[in-house]
Protein backbone atom coordinates (compact mmCIF):
# COMPACT_ATOMS: atom_id res chain seq x y z
CA UNK A 1 0.00 0.00 0.00
CA UNK A 2 1.82 3.11 -1.19
CA UNK A 3 0.86 6.73 0.21
CA UNK A 4 -2.09 7.67 -2.11
CA UNK A 5 -3.35 4.27 -1.58
CA UNK A 6 -3.36 4.83 2.21
CA UNK A 7 -4.81 8.48 1.93
CA UNK A 8 -7.51 7.48 -0.24
CA UNK A 9 -8.08 4.53 2.27
CA UNK A 10 -8.16 7.06 5.26
CA UNK A 11 -10.71 9.11 3.77
CA UNK A 12 -13.09 6.62 2.70
CA UNK A 13 -12.61 5.23 6.50
CA UNK A 14 -13.21 9.26 7.60
CA UNK A 15 -16.38 9.94 5.60
CA UNK A 16 -17.88 6.35 4.82
CA UNK A 17 -18.84 6.89 1.12
CA UNK A 18 -16.86 7.68 -2.16
CA UNK A 19 -18.30 10.82 -2.98
CA UNK A 20 -17.56 12.80 0.46
CA UNK A 21 -13.71 11.14 0.43
CA UNK A 22 -13.16 12.80 -2.88
CA UNK A 23 -14.38 15.97 -1.89
CA UNK A 24 -12.14 15.60 0.99
CA UNK A 25 -8.93 14.54 -1.06
CA UNK A 26 -10.08 17.27 -4.07
CA UNK A 27 -9.96 14.59 -6.88
CA UNK A 28 -13.53 12.50 -8.55
CA UNK A 29 -15.24 9.97 -6.97
CA UNK A 30 -14.43 7.80 -10.01
CA UNK A 31 -10.64 8.28 -8.96
CA UNK A 32 -11.54 7.28 -5.28
CA UNK A 33 -13.29 3.72 -6.79
CA UNK A 34 -10.41 3.26 -8.77
CA UNK A 35 -7.75 3.30 -6.04
CA UNK A 36 -9.94 1.48 -3.54
CA UNK A 37 -10.45 -1.92 -6.13
CA UNK A 38 -6.87 -1.30 -7.03
CA UNK A 39 -5.85 -1.74 -3.57
CA UNK A 40 -8.23 -4.54 -2.57
CA UNK A 41 -6.68 -6.35 -6.08
CA UNK A 42 -3.38 -5.93 -4.70
CA UNK A 43 -3.69 -7.05 -1.18
CA UNK A 44 -6.24 -10.07 -2.39
CA UNK A 45 -9.31 -9.39 0.43
CA UNK A 46 -11.79 -6.82 0.32
CA UNK A 47 -11.68 -3.49 2.64
CA UNK A 48 -15.12 -2.20 2.69
CA UNK A 49 -18.40 -3.72 1.97
CA UNK A 50 -21.69 -1.35 1.21
CA UNK A 51 -24.68 -0.98 2.98
CA UNK A 52 -27.68 0.96 3.26
CA UNK A 53 -25.38 3.59 5.99
CA UNK A 54 -22.38 3.93 3.29
CA UNK A 55 -19.51 1.94 2.79
CA UNK A 56 -18.50 -0.51 6.14
CA UNK A 57 -14.82 -1.58 6.85
CA UNK A 58 -14.52 -4.89 6.84
CA UNK A 59 -12.35 -6.57 9.75
CA UNK A 60 -8.88 -6.78 7.70
CA UNK A 61 -9.45 -2.89 7.12
CA UNK A 62 -10.13 -2.11 10.59
CA UNK A 63 -6.61 -3.95 11.43
CA UNK A 64 -5.60 -1.52 8.53
CA UNK A 65 -6.85 1.41 10.16
CA UNK A 66 -5.17 1.21 13.44
CA UNK A 67 -1.88 0.53 11.78
CA UNK A 68 -1.98 2.98 9.42
CA UNK A 69 -3.00 5.83 12.02
CA UNK A 70 0.05 7.19 13.11
CA UNK A 71 1.77 7.04 9.51
CA UNK A 72 -1.38 9.32 8.52
CA UNK A 73 -0.71 11.86 11.03
CA UNK A 74 3.37 11.67 10.43
CA UNK A 75 2.08 12.28 6.53
CA UNK A 76 -0.34 15.63 8.03
CA UNK A 77 2.85 16.75 9.69
CA UNK A 78 5.27 16.50 6.74
CA UNK A 79 2.35 18.46 4.40
CA UNK A 80 1.98 21.43 7.25
CA UNK A 81 5.81 21.50 7.44
CA UNK A 82 5.81 21.84 3.64
CA UNK A 83 3.14 24.34 3.28
CA UNK A 84 5.04 26.64 6.49
CA UNK A 85 8.46 26.18 4.90
CA UNK A 86 7.05 27.70 1.68
CA UNK A 87 5.71 30.36 3.88
CA UNK A 88 8.98 31.84 5.75
CA UNK A 89 10.02 34.31 3.22
CA UNK A 90 6.71 35.84 2.63
CA UNK A 91 7.27 38.56 4.98
CA UNK A 92 5.74 37.00 8.49
CA UNK A 93 6.58 36.41 11.40
CA UNK A 94 5.32 33.85 13.31
CA UNK A 95 5.84 33.26 17.61
CA UNK A 96 3.89 31.92 20.33
CA UNK A 97 5.16 32.52 23.77
CA UNK A 98 3.50 31.62 27.31
CA UNK A 99 0.22 33.45 28.78
CA UNK A 100 2.55 35.69 31.08
CA UNK A 101 4.55 36.82 28.39
CA UNK A 102 1.93 37.63 25.74
CA UNK A 103 -0.04 39.99 28.05
CA UNK A 104 2.77 41.56 30.27
CA UNK A 105 5.53 41.80 27.70
CA UNK A 106 4.32 41.19 23.93
CA UNK A 107 2.33 44.01 23.33
CA UNK A 108 5.19 46.74 23.46
CA UNK A 109 7.56 44.90 21.48
CA UNK A 110 4.26 43.94 18.52
CA UNK A 111 3.78 47.93 18.88
CA UNK A 112 7.60 48.69 18.37
CA UNK A 113 8.04 46.07 15.81
CA UNK A 114 5.03 47.05 13.53
CA UNK A 115 6.37 50.97 14.00
CA UNK A 116 9.81 49.95 12.03
CA UNK A 117 8.48 47.54 10.07
CA UNK A 118 4.87 47.75 8.90
CA UNK A 119 5.35 46.18 5.88
CA UNK A 120 5.83 42.61 7.91
CA UNK A 121 2.66 40.35 9.09
CA UNK A 122 2.49 38.96 12.29
CA UNK A 123 1.16 35.98 13.76
CA UNK A 124 1.25 35.45 17.78
CA UNK A 125 0.11 32.23 19.80
CA UNK A 126 -0.24 31.72 23.53
CA UNK A 127 1.09 28.23 24.09
CA UNK A 128 2.21 26.32 27.18
CA UNK A 129 5.69 25.66 27.32
CA UNK A 130 5.04 22.07 26.93
CA UNK A 131 3.24 22.55 23.33
CA UNK A 132 6.38 24.83 22.16
CA UNK A 133 8.07 21.17 20.93
CA UNK A 134 5.29 20.50 18.56
CA UNK A 135 4.71 24.62 16.67
CA UNK A 136 8.90 24.69 16.32
CA UNK A 137 9.42 21.11 14.84
CA UNK A 138 6.43 21.62 12.47
CA UNK A 139 7.81 24.94 11.47
CA UNK A 140 3.98 26.33 12.82
CA UNK A 141 6.33 29.00 14.22
CA UNK A 142 9.32 31.04 13.46
CA UNK A 143 10.06 31.06 17.81
CA UNK A 144 8.59 30.76 21.43
CA UNK A 145 9.01 32.52 24.50
CA UNK A 146 9.32 30.99 27.78
CA UNK A 147 10.82 30.89 31.20
CA UNK A 148 13.91 28.47 32.03
CA UNK A 149 15.52 27.05 29.04
CA UNK A 150 13.63 24.11 27.41
CA UNK A 151 14.22 20.64 27.91
CA UNK A 152 13.62 19.15 24.44
CA UNK A 153 16.78 17.89 22.86
CA UNK A 154 15.97 19.28 19.62
CA UNK A 155 14.98 22.73 20.60
CA UNK A 156 17.69 25.30 21.49
CA UNK A 157 17.18 28.08 24.05
CA UNK A 158 18.70 31.27 24.20
CA UNK A 159 19.08 33.26 26.97
CA UNK A 160 17.14 37.09 26.43
CA UNK A 161 17.19 38.60 30.03
CA UNK A 162 17.02 37.48 33.83
CA UNK A 163 15.23 38.79 36.74
CA UNK A 164 13.94 38.13 40.28
CA UNK A 165 10.30 36.31 41.05
CA UNK A 166 8.20 38.35 43.66
CA UNK A 167 5.49 37.78 46.09
CA UNK A 168 2.08 38.96 45.54
CA UNK A 169 -0.04 39.46 48.38
CA UNK A 170 -3.29 42.29 48.66
CA UNK A 171 -2.21 45.27 50.90
CA UNK A 172 -5.67 44.52 52.90
CA UNK A 173 -4.43 40.79 53.33
CA UNK A 174 -1.43 42.15 54.29
CA UNK A 175 -1.94 44.26 56.77
CA UNK A 176 -4.75 41.84 58.62
CA UNK A 177 -1.63 39.61 59.63
CA UNK A 178 0.83 40.71 62.38
CA UNK A 179 4.58 41.52 61.59
CA UNK A 180 7.04 38.85 61.32
CA UNK A 181 9.40 39.02 64.53
CA UNK A 182 12.16 37.43 61.85
CA UNK A 183 14.32 39.06 59.23
CA UNK A 184 11.91 38.02 56.82
CA UNK A 185 8.89 40.81 56.45
CA UNK A 186 6.79 38.44 54.41
CA UNK A 187 7.27 34.84 57.17
CA UNK A 188 3.86 36.89 58.23
CA UNK A 189 1.75 35.38 55.42
CA UNK A 190 2.85 31.73 56.72
CA UNK A 191 -1.09 31.22 57.45
CA UNK A 192 -2.33 32.93 55.01
CA UNK A 193 -3.47 30.66 51.90
CA UNK A 194 -0.89 29.63 48.87
CA UNK A 195 -2.43 29.74 45.38
CA UNK A 196 -0.24 26.87 44.20
CA UNK A 197 -0.22 25.96 40.02
CA UNK A 198 -0.15 21.97 39.09
CA UNK A 199 1.84 20.11 36.85
CA UNK A 200 5.21 20.51 36.50
CA UNK A 201 5.73 24.57 35.29
CA UNK A 202 8.96 25.74 36.87
CA UNK A 203 6.72 28.21 38.63
CA UNK A 204 5.69 25.43 40.35
CA UNK A 205 8.94 24.77 42.17
CA UNK A 206 9.10 28.73 43.34
CA UNK A 207 6.00 28.83 45.19
CA UNK A 208 6.86 25.27 46.94
CA UNK A 209 9.99 26.07 48.12
CA UNK A 210 9.15 29.74 49.35
CA UNK A 211 5.87 28.04 50.95
CA UNK A 212 8.52 25.57 52.76
CA UNK A 213 10.68 28.34 53.75
CA UNK A 214 7.69 29.93 55.38
CA UNK A 215 6.78 26.75 57.24
CA UNK A 216 2.87 27.69 55.37
CA UNK A 217 0.10 25.45 56.94
CA UNK A 218 -0.61 22.34 55.50
CA UNK A 219 -3.72 22.14 53.59
CA UNK A 220 -5.67 21.06 50.35
CA UNK A 221 -5.41 24.43 49.00
CA UNK A 222 -6.19 26.05 45.57
CA UNK A 223 -4.19 25.16 42.33
CA UNK A 224 -4.64 26.39 39.20
CA UNK A 225 -2.70 25.88 35.88
CA UNK A 226 -2.02 29.50 34.58
CA UNK A 227 -0.18 32.38 36.62
CA UNK A 228 -2.47 34.30 35.47
CA UNK A 229 -5.79 32.87 37.10
CA UNK A 230 -3.92 32.23 40.59
CA UNK A 231 -2.96 36.23 40.53
CA UNK A 232 -6.95 36.80 39.62
CA UNK A 233 -7.35 34.48 43.03
CA UNK A 234 -4.65 36.68 45.08
CA UNK A 235 -6.53 40.03 43.60
CA UNK A 236 -9.96 38.76 45.49
CA UNK A 237 -8.10 38.07 48.56
CA UNK A 238 -8.09 34.51 48.75
CA UNK A 239 -4.60 34.02 49.06
CA UNK A 240 -0.70 35.15 47.67
CA UNK A 241 1.54 33.65 45.25
CA UNK A 242 4.89 33.85 43.17
CA UNK A 243 5.01 36.21 39.95
CA UNK A 244 7.57 36.69 37.32
CA UNK A 245 9.43 40.12 37.46
CA UNK A 246 7.40 41.00 34.01
CA UNK A 247 4.21 40.53 35.54
CA UNK A 248 5.30 42.17 38.77
CA UNK A 249 5.90 45.84 37.44
CA UNK A 250 2.05 45.54 35.75
CA UNK A 251 0.29 45.12 39.33
CA UNK A 252 -1.18 47.96 40.69
CA UNK A 253 0.59 49.14 43.88
CA UNK A 254 -2.20 50.93 45.22
CA UNK A 255 -4.23 47.14 46.01
CA UNK A 256 -1.38 44.83 45.09
CA UNK A 257 1.91 44.38 47.21
CA UNK A 258 5.10 42.47 46.03
CA UNK A 259 8.22 41.92 47.63
CA UNK A 260 10.98 40.75 45.92
CA UNK A 261 12.27 37.57 46.89
CA UNK A 262 16.22 37.48 47.20
CA UNK A 263 16.17 33.82 48.78
CA UNK A 264 14.87 32.11 45.56
CA UNK A 265 16.95 31.77 42.23
CA UNK A 266 16.00 34.82 39.48
CA UNK A 267 14.07 33.83 36.57
CA UNK A 268 15.23 33.92 33.00
CA UNK A 269 13.50 34.96 30.11
CA UNK A 270 14.46 32.44 27.02
CA UNK A 271 14.01 32.32 23.01
CA UNK A 272 13.35 29.06 21.83
CA UNK A 273 13.97 27.33 18.32
CA UNK A 274 14.15 24.47 16.44
CA UNK A 275 17.99 23.64 16.70
CA UNK A 276 17.75 22.40 12.53
CA UNK A 277 15.91 25.22 11.65
CA UNK A 278 16.97 28.87 12.94
CA UNK A 279 15.05 32.34 13.16
CA UNK A 280 15.12 33.40 9.69
CA UNK A 281 15.68 37.21 8.96
CA UNK A 282 12.28 38.89 9.94
CA UNK A 283 11.95 36.92 13.11
CA UNK A 284 15.51 37.64 14.12
CA UNK A 285 14.54 41.61 13.68
CA UNK A 286 11.62 41.40 16.30
CA UNK A 287 14.50 38.86 19.03
CA UNK A 288 16.85 42.06 18.38
CA UNK A 289 13.74 44.44 19.89
CA UNK A 290 13.60 42.52 23.01
CA UNK A 291 16.60 42.75 24.81
CA UNK A 292 16.67 46.64 25.29
CA UNK A 293 12.93 46.43 25.98
CA UNK A 294 13.73 44.06 28.51
CA UNK A 295 15.71 45.54 30.46
CA UNK A 296 14.65 49.16 30.19
CA UNK A 297 11.14 46.57 31.44
CA UNK A 298 13.23 45.78 34.35
CA UNK A 299 14.77 48.92 34.76
CA UNK A 300 10.86 50.91 35.17
CA UNK A 301 9.65 47.37 37.66
CA UNK A 302 12.83 48.53 39.91
CA UNK A 303 12.16 52.10 40.13
CA UNK A 304 8.60 51.63 40.69
CA UNK A 305 8.71 48.48 43.34
CA UNK A 306 7.17 48.96 46.88
CA UNK A 307 9.23 50.21 49.95
CA UNK A 308 8.88 47.08 51.61
CA UNK A 309 11.11 44.00 50.40
CA UNK A 310 12.86 41.21 51.40
CA UNK A 311 16.92 41.93 52.49
CA UNK A 312 18.98 40.65 50.22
Amino acid sequence: MNLRQLEVFQAVLQTGNMSAAARLLCITPSAVSKAVAHTELQLGYRLFTRSPAGLSPTPEARVLAMESASIHRQLDGLRRTARNLGRSDTGLVRLAAIPAITHEFLPEVLQLHAQRHPQVGIEVRTLNQDQMAQALLTHSVDFCLGYYPHPHPQISSDLLVSGRLFLAVTRALWDSCPPSPGPRPHARLAHIPVIRLVGDDPMRQAIDELSQRLQAAAGPGIQVQTSRLALELVRRGMGWTVVDFLTARHLDPATLLTLELHELPPMSLYSYHASANPPGQQAQRMLGLMPALLHQALSVEGQARPAINSPP
